[in-house]
């Protein structure tokens, strides 16, 4: 077919596989519009384009020129992950974040009943979340503030360990809605967008850091209290348990600092989407993983060591009583009475572990063919929070016993609260 007629039949392509981007033959370059038709120009594939100098773009980016001497475009072939007019910037910089998932599966200026399923089915799932998390949270705030809970430190950390997890539950559902909201409502979209990279983002990624934090320092206290036996403090134990809550919260805003500094917002107008990115630096990468692997191994290897060390001391204690043959089932004994020190840390760690799996290995494209593990580990790494009660209260006996107190004690008030108020 002559070059002239077969022009014609180009929107084909474009109209057949919409995720293409760009096709070429002998002699047009064709680009697929946003409407899905081939605008195409004649191009030369053996003309030099490459830029004299590489300077100019960044983060290993291909330059490109139109004019080998005197160029009046010059624009830069970014690797994925990389966005700006210098490729600048770095989608992943931050972390995991739902807005890499989820970002281009949402449809802009259509309502959620109209979006594509995977959206809908996140909105329930997020609600769903959201309400179980929250009675969870309720829960152990309510079980934890009673003070026969609160009589150690142990059970500060809990109870601020479980106003964390419900402070991540609700920011955690107020970030998907805004990232929803900022492609229906084009009129709010700048001023949400800035609010979730901005604010929501790292109020959350902070929240999470503290909460793997305090369920280390649950587990500490446990295993110092075995070391000091009936030497243990309780009342120094509440009063550095509050110092250390202190510390902890401060040392973790300082060290999300260097991050902040570095965040914008970049409007991609070929997608017409506006993302949260890095500007990316060697030492920030660097910083970022570090980062993110000392918040989340540190306080799971004291989990596991605490909890080995308390088995294995009560059951020496038992051991030194006795006999040395009883040992062994003294320590059997002794991890059957304990599992829950053992079950705890690592339930912690295999629900959190697909956020940090995630983390390294989310690609940038457009489609990913792991869409649905990226988005079914992203809501699974929320479970710690959201199931507090459940992973440290029922399988205590002591805190179940404080639950189920503090639930009387509130049945009883409120007869007295409808009297005092019926006599007013």
């Amino acid at each position: 077919m002559p070059r002239f007629h077969r022009i014609k039949f180009y929107h084909i392509p474009c109209q057949t596989n919409f995720d293409l981007n760009c096709f070429i033959d002998e002699t047009y370059l064709c680009l697929c519009t946003n409407d899905h038709h081939a605008n195409c120009v004649k191009f030369d594939r053996h003309k030099n384009l490459e830029c004299p100098s590489t300077n100019y773009c960044t983060n290993g980016a291909q330059c490109r020129q139109d004019h080998p001497n005197c160029p009046s475009t010059v624009i830069c072939v970014c690797n994925e992950c990389f966005f700006g007019s210098q490729c600048q910037f770095y989608s992943k910089g931050f972390g995991l974040t739902l807005d890499e998932i989820l970002g281009y599966e949402i449809k802009r200026n259509i309502f959620l009943f109209d979006q594509p399923f995977s959206v809908k089915l996140s909105a329930l799932i997020t609600m769903i979340m959201f309400t179980i998390g929250t009675i969870n949270g309720i829960f152990s705030i309510i079980t934890f503030k009673n003070k026969t809970s609160q009589a150690v430190g142990c059970g500060m950390y809990l109870l601020a360990s479980s106003i964390t997890s419900l402070m991540i539950v609700i920011l955690f559902t107020l970030k998907f809605w805004f990232l929803i909201f900022s492609y229906i409502d084009s009129f709010a979209q700048r001023l949400i967008l800035y609010s979730n990279c901005m604010l929501i983002e790292p109020l959350l990624k902070i929240l999470l850091y503290i909460d793997n934090w305090l369920n280390g320092c649950v587990a500490a206290e446990r295993a110092f209290a075995v070391f000091k036996g009936v030497y243990f403090d309780k009342k120094t134990s509440r009063k550095l348990a509050k110092w250390v809550i202190i510390f902890m919260i401060i040392i973790n805003v300082i060290l999300l600092i260097p991050q902040l500094s570095y965040l914008h917002l970049f409007d991609d107008e070929k997608e017409e989407r506006t993302w949260c990115v890095i500007l990316y630096s060697s030492s920030l990468h660097i910083y970022n993983s570090f980062i993110i692997f000392f918040h989340f191994f540190t306080p799971f290897f004291i989990n596991l060591f605490s909890a080995i060390f308390i088995i294995i001391a009560t059951a020496r204690q038992r051991g030194i009583t006795q006999t040395e043959n009883l040992y062994m089932k003294q320590f059997k004994n002794k991890l059957k009475q304990h599992k829950h020190l053992f079950i705890s840390p690592v339930i912690l760690i295999l629900l959190s572990l697909p956020r940090l799996i995630i983390s390294f290995t989310l690609d940038c494209k457009k489609s990913s063919k792991h869409f649905w593990l990226y988005l079914i580990g992203y809501f699974v790494s929320f479970m710690p929070s959201i199931l507090i009660f459940v992973v440290f209260v029922l399988p205590s006996t002591i805190f179940k016993r404080s639950f189920k107190e503090a639930i009387l004690h509130g049945r009883r008030r409120i007869p007295l609260l409808k009297m005092n108020f019926y006599s007013k």
